[in-house]
């Protein structure tokens, strides 16, 4: 059995869908591509030993990612929670660093949307090295998403910080995303720092970073995802749901 051309094949429908379902909204679809896809490589039953079996276990985690994230956007959350735990797995069994920062990343994100705060932020926070532990786009795109979250999470009052820590941390992302055209993270980066001006009293700032958002996001529909891979991640649901597993590479 030749391994490696079945998980380059799964690979290629996985990116597929995401480049032509998710950007439309065609959730319902790509979740049936992405699930398909995932009880095929189970099927494949690499053996532990194998060459591939690392690779496996990656292109699985990222399977797990990308089907919770459809079922989020389907609202229905409560089939996605588990999917977080399966994930972080899998990617620990790939050995895999970047796969398991992402994650760490996504089920804290999603164990904040849960009320789970205490682990979810301890999860989010032992992310963050090992994102910043690579310079290569897709670590940058991650840590990017990283301080998204940590703005969100900050302007919500998840985190008890300053206004002035949401506008660095979205700051932090904008520099970091604005070099990768990772549109979506540009955007969620400006909205944080409309949300950030608004606690200050500073509505005509606000005002300013609503539009940098707005621009954004159109330039994203017109340019198609930008960043890593041209792997994105959009959708999200509470602000939370959000992150950088977008940044898959092979």
């Amino acid at each position: 059995m030749d391994y490696a051309a079945a998980l380059e094949a799964l690979e290629a429908r996985t990116d597929e869908a995401l480049g032509r379902l998710e950007q439309d909204g065609h959730w319902e679809e790509a979740l049936e591509i992405y699930h398909t896809a995932g009880d095929e490589l189970d099927a494949l039953d690499i053996p532990r030993g194998d060459a591939a079996f690392k690779p496996a276990r990656k292109l699985r985690a990222y399977l797990y990612l990308r089907e919770a994230n459809a079922l989020r956007a389907l609202g229905r959350r409560a089939e996605a929670a588990p999917l977080g735990d399966q994930e972080l797995s899998a990617a620990m069994a790939s050995g895999h660093r970047l796969s398991v920062a992402q994650a760490m990343f996504s089920l804290g994100s999603t164990c904040i949307a849960n009320g789970e705060i205490e682990r979810g932020l301890k999860l989010l926070a032992d992310s963050r090295p090992m994102f910043a532990h690579g310079d290569d786009d897709g670590h940058r795109q991650a840590l990017g998403w990283w301080h998204i979250i940590q703005a969100d999470l900050n302007n919500s009052g998840i985190i008890t910080a300053s206004a002035e820590q949401a506008l660095a941390d979205a700051g932090s992302a904008l520099s970091m995303l604005r070099p990768l055209n990772n549109w979506p993270g540009i955007a969620r980066a400006h909205a944080a720092r409309a949300a950030a001006y608004t606690r200050l009293d500073r509505e005509d700032l606000a005002r300013v970073e609503r539009t940098a958002g707005q621009m954004a996001l159109e330039i994203g529909k017109h340019h198609g995802p930008g960043g890593h891979h041209h792997h994105h991640h959009e959708h999200g649901e509470a602000g939370h749901d959000h992150g950088p597993e977008d940044a898959h590479e092979h």
